[in-house]
């Protein structure tokens, strides 16, 4: 079987294979244990829906679960779960290490051709309307969803994932059809596996992906704009005086933290001061942003700016290794050990541009990363005032 291997730098790594449909297969190696963990993350969510298609990516989810994959049930009754995002959506399954075959199957599944029938179809956009009733009642996703709208303005990344109500209502199965006929390809797909035995799973599995959809990688043009670089402020009113309030920028290419630092500086400024620093990758940009109550937009982004000066002298103070040890770094590595959250890293890091595998914090990770880290950020945030950084 045709089959290229483009092996890993570090022998302990990852393991990647490139099949003739264009098919990436990563496998994680997770010594000893039970179970093993398997993502199929597809490129295509909500920045490929065309005017008119707001919504869709997300409902054609829903139906590959409950036609292709007959509900997501895996063997013993593991389920399939599911997640549309901007740039891709995911199918995730964890299950004993004998199933892992029954698990791929399942999830090659996604590659058959779709054609909903109009029942089906009607009972996911009514579940789809439950989901959304259940999102716009809170404040915090309104503000991210506004906030997304601000820093991508007249892109496909402005738009919810969510869609546009009256679209997704005006669905038939004729459109989810040619959707997914359009994106769903192994070539525009990887599959991740993390397991015990992950070079045998993978030989396996790679002689069984042959059958899901045969054929040559397929190309799909996309003529979106990406988002421009820049900042945004958000907020609503919340109640008491109080705002729930959105500050995000956008920057080009990869993130210009490394996944090391940026998990460590992360947890490090939840630990200290509560406040969780969040990361999207937009493909040929970067958002990063916060979420928090203040009792204006200008009080938020000085809140954050002063928070993140704290936890970067905190560091750089006497007890910061410390610090920097117990609140992120053991965390970290104890989060590192959980399968589903290995193969989630891998995932990511194989949509990179750079194919190249996340890093993960090491102990030589040193204070001085992660303060430059919480530096970085502390200028981008502060940028967002209109009147110039706080002092």
């Amino acid at each position: 079987m045709p089959v290229l291997t483009t092996g890993p730098r570090d022998p302990t790594g990852p393991r990647h294979l490139t099949l003739d449909s264009g098919l990436q297969l990563v496998g994680v190696r997770r010594p000893g244990s039970p179970l093993a963990a398997l993502r199929l993350s597809i490129d295509v969510g909500s920045a490929d829906e065309a005017p008119g298609e707001h919504g869709l990516a997300h409902v054609l989810e829903h139906l590959v679960v409950r036609c292709s994959m007959g509900g997501g049930r895996v063997a013993d009754g593991a389920l399939v779960e599911a997640a549309t995002g901007r740039p891709h959506t995911s199918y995730d399954a964890l299950v004993r290490t004998g199933d892992i075959a029954t698990a791929a199957d399942v999830l090659g599944a996604a590659f058959r051709q779709l054609k909903p029938d109009t029942r089906h179809l009607a009972d996911e956009l009514a579940a789809i309307r439950r989901e959304r009733a259940q999102r716009t009642a809170d404040v915090r996703w309104r503000v991210q969803e506004a906030m997304f709208a601000a820093l991508c303005p007249d892109t496909p990344y402005a738009h919810p994932v969510l869609g546009d109500p009256g679209t997704v209502d005006g669905l038939t199965p004729e459109a989810v059809h040619r959707f997914h006929s359009r994106w769903y390809h192994p070539s525009r797909a990887t599959l991740v596996i993390g397991s015990d035995r992950v070079d045998e799973e993978l030989a396996a599995l790679a002689e069984r992906a042959r059958l899901w959809a045969p054929g040559q990688p397929r190309t799909e043009s996309r003529a979106a704009a990406p988002p421009p670089d820049g900042h945004a402020v958000v907020s609503e009113a919340a109640g008491a005086g109080r705002r729930a309030v959105a500050v995000g920028f956008t920057e080009p290419g990869a993130p210009a933290d490394t996944d090391a630092g940026f998990a460590l500086a992360r947890r490090s400024v939840r630990a200290a001061r509560g406040i969780d620093v969040l990361r999207l990758r937009l493909r040929s940009h970067t958002c990063t942003w916060v979420l928090l109550s203040a009792t204006d937009e200008s009080a938020a982004v000085r809140s954050v700016a002063a928070a993140l000066r704290a936890v970067r002298e905190l560091l750089l103070g006497p007890d910061g290794a410390a610090l920097l040890r117990t609140e992120a770094l053991i965390p970290e590595l104890r989060s590192a050990e959980d399968i589903q959250q290995s193969v989630a890293d891998a995932s990511d890091a194989s949509e990179a541009s750079d194919r190249i595998p996340a890093a993960r914090p090491t102990t030589a990770t040193g204070v001085g990363e992660v303060a430059d880290v919480i530096a970085r950020w502390q200028r981008r945030f502060a940028a967002a005032l209109p009147e110039g950084p706080p002092t």
